[in-house]
């Protein structure tokens, strides 16, 4: 048993000075006013520390574009086909990747991980803290709008060339995987295994991770996808999301944006802008950042979240961009992105506000077992 005692805790819905939380199994027992303790505890004193939920990153690639080698050798692409639900992200993810102690260094404790961007649909994600313990091993299901470049010209099978050909291939897929939910016959076998995961997100089983590329035309598609087939989605990067700020929030679809910090390097980063998630936020959307890791490494997630602070958010809501916020999208807000009594005991303490870029991150408890301590 640990009791984390003293310290600001922040537990993702209120803020509790001179706080006690008590770890029992791996687990949250206790968390409030600090009380006397007996001796059966380990104790450690936070006193004058900040304690916050591990970080919890809703759109990464880490362990699928492996740290220190070359794109070559990255899991993250398929070019087999633009649709192809069936490739699963659990068959290929390396948990000896270096970035996953490194995010456990910068406080991650939580990632979402998955296929990338170069099919329509790409195959499905997982969930899975940065100890290497997965908790969902098919969480969502990626899809991804934008037309597809010459990388995509390996597979065999034709690729959409625009922007509304990737959106009708999409339609096509879900509308005819619908009329194989009602009337399941096929004799095509690959096919079917393919549907499954499909009907998975139809039946609003499974989330659709959509990804968005650089063109507000996407945002307004892919809201209407959204409602035309009744999808539990998140839509994911959402630059020009400002210029949508309200069809986004009537239509009620969290966003995981980013990353921030991007520089417009071409001409498709255009509406690239830091301050789109703090105008998103702040109009009632549900908004969680991304490091896209490895375009922004893993470890680096609270700096993103320093980003949003500077451009006008709050500490505590930046910061539940990188713990509830993302729980929420994932459906794990039951084990992980606050501390309450009977989830996961995933803490942070650092020696302050960990979005203050003078905080130091100086213990790391995952599961209840300290996995980092700063010495």
């Amino acid at each position: 048993m640990i009791a984390v005692a003293g310290g600001t805790v922040w537990t993702g819905f209120e803020t509790i000075k001179d706080g006690l939380i008590i770890i029992e199994d791996g687990k949250i027992s206790y968390v409030g006013q600090k009380v006397n303790l007996g001796h059966n505890y380990k104790k450690i004193d936070a006193t004058g520390k900040f304690i916050t939920p591990g970080f919890v990153d809703a759109h990464s690639h880490i362990g699928l574009i492996p740290e220190g080698l070359d794109w070559e050798y990255s899991d993250v692409n398929d070019f087999s086909g633009p649709i192809t639900p069936q490739m699963r992200a659990i068959d290929a993810v390396d948990f000896f990747d270096k970035a996953f102690n490194d995010a456990l260094y910068g406080g991650v404790t939580t990632v979402y991980t998955g296929p990338g961007s170069a099919n329509v649909i790409g195959g499905v994600g997982l969930i899975a803290k940065t100890t290497g313990k997965v908790l969902v091993e098919e969480a969502a299901l990626k899809m991804a709008l934008g037309p597809k470049g010459i990388r995509e010209y390996k597979s065999k099978e034709p690729y959409p060339s625009s922007r509304m050909g990737t959106v009708a291939l999409l339609r096509n897929t879900l509308y005819d995987v619908k009329r194989w939910i009602q009337n399941p016959q096929f004799n095509d076998k690959t096919k079917e295994f393919q549907y499954e995961y499909v009907s998975k997100v139809l039946k609003r089983e499974m989330i659709a991770k959509i990804h968005l590329s650089t063109s507000p035309d996407e945002i307004i598609a892919v809201l209407e996808l959204i409602k035309e087939f009744d999808l539990h989605a998140t839509i994911d990067h959402v630059f020009a999301g400002d210029l949508l700020t309200e069809q986004i929030k009537q239509a009620n679809v969290p966003v995981v944006y980013g990353p921030v910090m991007l520089s417009k390097l071409y001409s498709a980063f255009r509406y690239v802008d830091d301050q789109i998630p703090v105008k998103l936020s702040k109009a009632g959307v549900l908004v969680a950042l991304m490091t896209d890791h490895p375009v922004i490494p893993q470890k680096h997630l609270r700096l993103l979240g320093s980003v949003v602070v500077r451009n006008g958010l709050s500490y505590d809501e930046a910061l539940k961009m990188i713990t509830l916020n993302p729980a929420k999208m994932l459906k794990v807000d039951d084990k992980v992105g606050s501390i309450c009594v009977g989830k996961d005991a995933d803490i942070v303490i650092s020696s302050d506000h960990p979005l203050r870029l003078d905080s130091k991150i100086e213990i790391v408890i995952v599961d209840g077992e300290i996995v980092f301590h700063h010495s």
